[in-house]
């Protein structure tokens, strides 16, 4: 009986550790991303157009759709289609995958 108390009595102090420190991991998150935002908003329309595909992880590429989106009305015609087509220098992991219907089903 004494053991399982020292486990959950251990368990729970561990548990609030890592909960007092969560709120600090989400600060850091939120000021990185807010970084990240006004990078991109300092950048002219066609410069952003130029990064799609490039962005190498998912809070620069949330935040870069996040500021095209919010540019979007103002764009003009040749802005929005290229928006609106597949980015030419997408990175070398996103160009292999296709559109097509195979779900990695090959030949043995």
């Amino acid at each position: 009986m004494k053991m399982l108390f020292t486990v959950v009595s251990a368990m729970a102090l561990l548990s609030a550790i890592a909960y007092a420190e969560m709120p600090e991991m989400n600060q850091e998150r939120v000021e990185a991303q807010q970084e990240i935002q006004n990078r991109f908003k300092e950048m002219k329309t066609d410069e952003l157009l130029e990064k799609r595909g490039t962005m190498m992880n998912q809070q620069e590429r949330e935040a870069l759709h996040n500021e095209l989106m919010n540019r979007q009305q103002s764009m003009t015609k040749e802005q929005n289609d290229k928006l609106m087509s597949k980015p030419e220098n997408r990175t070398p992991k996103m160009k292999n995958q296709g559109s097509g219907m195979g779900g990695g089903k090959g030949g043995r």
